[in-house]
């Protein structure tokens, strides 16, 4: 992130995210479903707790077809919890 934002920003972006975020165990098994398998393990994952959606910075996985849960960006997304 430091190629991005400021140390302290990022700092205030952990710090955020570690505030509001659920710690979840690894899921058992990753089931193919995409070229990528660190996408698989993200939908895996996604579906086991019932995300809402997936916020990726990925291209891959805005243009996955099956998109379940759904897969927005992350402009979108920001656009949503203001």
């Amino acid at each position: 992130m430091r190629r991005w934002i400021e140390l302290s920003a990022a700092e205030l972006y952990v710090e955020t995210i570690a505030a509001v975020a659920d710690l979840v165990p690894d899921p058992d098994e990753i089931i193919p479903l995409t070229r990528d398998s660190e996408d698989d393990y993200l939908i895996t994952l996604a579906r086991i707790h019932h995300a809402e959606c997936i916020v990726p910075g990925d291209r891959d996985l805005l243009e996955w077809e099956e998109q379940r849960p759904p897969v927005i960006t992350p402009a979108a997304f920001a656009a949503l919890i203001r």
